[in-house]
């Protein structure tokens, strides 16, 4: 998962840090949400927030579930909720692989794509795609 994208209507530390008028902080977060869910939805529907009560239950995601291989840039606005998310499909018992990405932000690999870092993300992905 290149960053997962997921919202909530409580802010998490790294949402509640963003810096108003920041080009990909939470004034843009929430537009999105406000474009992508259903009229009257919140940030806590099920599609925007599985880590909400009324979304399924990780343990009832099925023995089948697939590893996951989760990109997360530590300077990402949604850098916390990523973490979450990967703690509850740890704790019931899913294989995740969290590859952290030191010093980027959201997006990293679109602003500078022949970077370090971006070279390193498609090395990344290369290696747990040919690897299952």
């Amino acid at each position: 998962m290149l960053w997962p994208y997921f919202g909530g209507e409580e802010l998490t530390p790294s949402e509640a840090a963003s810096p108003p008028g920041e080009p990909m902080g939470m004034a843009l977060f929430d537009q999105l949400w406000r474009l992508a869910l259903p009229a009257g939805a919140t940030k806590d529907h099920p599609i925007a927030n599985p880590l909400a009560p009324g979304s399924v239950p990780f343990g009832d995601l099925g023995g089948d579930f697939p590893p996951v291989l989760v990109l997360d840039p530590d300077q990402d606005v949604l850098h916390d909720r990523v973490g979450e998310y990967v703690a509850r499909l740890r704790a019931a018992g899913k294989e995740v692989e969290l590859v952290v990405f030191e010093g980027q932000g959201h997006a990293f690999f679109v602003t500078e794509p022949c970077g370090e870092a971006s070279d390193e993300l498609i090395r990344i992905i290369r290696r747990f795609v040919h690897s299952g």
